[in-house]
């Protein structure tokens, strides 16, 4: 997309930094120079996260997946390729059965998961959230059938971001990674889908992800289907070409389904604005224009 805009406008742009949407957000709202926010989530882009900073509008532009990545290493582990082979028949019956003899040997200790820091990356936080509604559907409505086991195990491993937990996912340090399916593709990992109650990648099922929630030092997170949003902090210093950004990724977000990502018709304004502020003379055309839909609040 950055390139794309480049070539199109003639608009140098500044290399990418990346992280956990968390944990960006509050190195933005911290002083950290940033025109442009592309967030997993979009509690990342409101003021609890962004401070000040916050604009109070994101645009969504696609919807993604929870996953369980693996990679060549994962299947030279003998554990882990039974856990898989248990994953794909889970996947083709759709057995509460057959998904809790998955989850259940998942979440064992004989193999090491990667699930990234809840409080820096939503990811992680979504991670926990799969293993609850997981534990609600296939165990009986026991929420922490596998959440506990894999902490008591000590089978779960850290880090600031999923992105950092694909190099020890290659090298075999550790056999499953819960990621983005978008992420996943992008860095060639094989995959395991899980069904579309837990994988959090339905508008339709809100409500009932809705149900499951994480507490941690940055309070209670219930769960919420996975939007990919962006939004132009207020901070913004190149703001006239950030929002000239905003616009051109909203005529070419099509373009993300090659990455395993749902693209809606329209892209999704989420709005938090309140008189005095108004949105952007740009996010207004587009209004006008039917490229995007009020969808709601950030």
């Amino acid at each position: 997309m950055l390139a794309g805009f480049s070539n199109a406008t003639g608009t140098p742009v500044a290399p990418v930094i990346s992280g956990g949407s968390n944990a960006d957000a509050s190195a933005i709202a911290a002083g950290a120079p940033d025109d442009i926010f592309v967030s997993a989530s979009l509690s990342a882009t409101a003021p609890a996260h962004l401070g000040s900073l916050s604009s109070n509008w994101a645009v969504g532009i696609a919807s993604d997946q929870m996953v369980l990545a693996y990679s060549n290493a994962t299947l030279t582990n003998p554990a882990a390729s039974a856990i898989i082979a248990e994953g794909k028949t889970a996947a083709g019956s759709n057995a509460t059965s057959d998904w809790n003899t998955f989850y259940t040997s998942l979440t064992s200790g004989t193999v090491r998961v990667g699930i990234s820091s809840p409080v820096a990356d939503p990811a992680g936080l979504r991670a926990w959230l799969v293993l609850e509604a997981a534990g609600y559907l296939y165990s009986g409505g026991n929420q922490q059938a596998y959440g506990s086991p894999l902490l008591k195990s000590g089978g779960n491993v850290t880090a600031s971001s999923a992105a950092n937990l694909v190099a020890p996912l290659q090298s075999g340090q550790i056999q499953f990674l819960f990621i983005y399916r978008s992420a996943a593709i992008t860095d060639g990992l094989g995959y395991l889908s899980l069904n579309t109650h837990v994988n959090l990648s339905s508008p339709a099922l809100a409500s009932f992800y809705s149900q499951f929630s994480y507490t941690d030092s940055a309070g209670k997170t219930a769960g919420a289907p996975i939007v990919i949003v962006i939004t132009v902090p207020l901070g913004s210093v190149n703001t006239a070409e950030a929002l000239e950004f905003v616009q051109y990724v909203v005529r070419n977000m099509a373009g993300l389904s090659s990455y395993g990502l749902v693209v809606p018709t329209t892209a999704l304004l989420y709005s938090s604005v309140t008189a005095p502020q108004t949105l952007p003379q740009p996010l207004q055309l587009m209004l006008s224009q039917d490229l995007l839909v009020q969808e709601g609040p950030i």
